[in-house]
């Protein structure tokens, strides 16, 4: 029972932290999944009994968690997009989307082929499961209450929320590419046009159109039922409902779920009949479970790099490492922008944020269950782990003081004061 009790003190101590790290995160321009490592380093220095990774983690329990986790995530960014930007807007992420995540696929790919000299099938995972930005760690770096947005419109944030919330699922085609070519033995016997078709054309379309209509109809009956039968709802927690039965019903009629919670929850938040405080009660919700789950991974990630994942690869794994997240993210993101009018500084950090996260960690996962046979798994582990960790620590550093930046007006006054003592005002009454 010492045990059970040391591990409840243990996790009880870091998400009550968690309470106060969003703040404390602003005044010392530190992003609060760095303080979160640091408290999982302290947990397993102080060896707090939990089923640490010795170094990895199970593949299928890793995927279900993470899994969720992004789930979560990619609601929260849907409902954060509001009305307020237009199609001409949209064009920031879609270039992203379209344009700067198959370079920096390309470049991991060849790289992990002839530098890494990793197999076909794992340079191609690699490059796959580097594809997404990532909707959890990056919280910091996106839109922040969708009711103020028509007050404080922010085009960097808006660029990485929608970014992440469509190469989340964009990035699935590519895993599946991965696996098939793994399975096929190699480029010569795997099928372009089933993949094509299939997994790339028809899964999408089924996963946008699931996304679209059940938050259509969700929304539907948040604005009619009540007036029909006098029957309503106030509670946040719709929000999960919808994110599970969105995921879990799009992935049964063969569409990829990802894109349908990211898009029932764009959908639903487009619904302007709803009242805008549900809707910030129900992105509120959201909120708050992605933060607690949040802890629970970067503690027990924080464990997995202490025991030993770090040592699974290589000098050239860890020089990868450094030039994926510092030049080809960001290179790859300047070249997908050229065409968009916009400053210079706008274009680079919205190019230099493409944090890297759980998302890696879920495609990672999924393929090495679907399939056993892959090359250089710990390497691919390992690899993963020293982008995830370079992001973290990097980007931990510099996105509060470059989205702080960005949040100042004309006047160069700081529009986060503003919003706080609104927050206050708004609380007190």
């Amino acid at each position: 029972m010492k045990d059970h009790y040391l591990i409840l003190a243990g996790l009880g101590l870091a998400t009550l932290v968690m309470a106060w790290l969003p703040s404390i995160s602003r005044k010392i321009k530190i992003s609060s999944p760095i303080l979160l490592l640091l408290i999982g380093f302290l947990l397993f220095y102080i060896d707090i009994p939990l089923s640490w990774p010795d170094p990895l983690w199970n593949d299928r329990n890793l995927m279900y968690f993470s899994e969720m986790i992004v789930i979560i995530s990619l609601m929260g960014a849907g409902l954060k997009i509001g009305t307020e930007y237009s199609l001409k807007t949209w064009k920031r992420p879609l270039l992203l989307v379209f344009v700067t995540m198959p370079l920096c696929m390309l470049s991991a790919y060849l790289l992990g082929n002839h530098f890494l000299l990793l197999s076909v099938p794992s340079s191609l995972l690699l490059a796959a499961v580097l594809a997404p930005t990532d909707p959890v760690l990056a919280a910091e770096t996106q839109l922040d209450d969708p009711k103020r947005e028509k007050k404080f419109r922010e085009r960097v944030r808006f660029s990485l929320t929608a970014e992440a919330g469509l190469n989340d699922g964009m990035a699935f085609p590519f895993t599946y590419m991965a696996l098939l070519v793994a399975q096929a033995g190699g480029w010569a016997m795997f099928d372009f046009s089933d993949w094509f078709l299939d997994k790339f054309l028809l899964k999408i379309i089924i996963g946008v159109i699931c996304g679209i209509a059940i938050g259509r109809f969700i929304g539907f009956l948040l604005d009619r039922l009540h007036v029909w039968t006098n029957i309503k709802t106030f509670d946040g927690f719709l929000a999960l409902s919808l994110t599970i039965f969105s995921y879990g019903i799009t992935e049964l009629l063969h569409g990829y779920g990802f894109l349908a919670v990211f898009f029932a929850g764009l959908s639903l938040r487009y619904y302007e009949k709803i009242s805008g405080d549900f809707k910030r009660k129900m992105h509120d919700f959201v909120h708050e479970i992605e933060r607690l789950l949040l802890v629970v991974w970067i503690i027990l990630f924080g464990g997995s790099l202490m025991n030993g994942m770090l040592e699974l690869t290589d000098w050239k794994g860890i020089l990868f490492a450094f030039v994926f997240v510092l030049i080809i993210r960001p290179l790859a993101g300047l070249i997908g922008l050229i065409g968009i009018k916009e400053s210079f500084k706008s274009k680079l950090a919205i190019s230099f944020l493409g944090i890297k996260g759980i998302g890696s960690v879920f495609y990672l996962s999924w393929a090495l269950v679907q399939f056993e046979g892959f090359d250089n798994r710990n390497e691919l582990h390992s690899i993963t782990a020293y982008i995830i960790l370079i992001s973290i620590v990097i980007h931990g550093f510099t996105a509060p003081s470059i989205i702080s930046y960005f949040k100042k007006d004309r006047f160069g006054n700081d529009v986060v004061d503003e919003e706080e003592n609104e927050i206050t005002k708004e609380s007190e009454n």
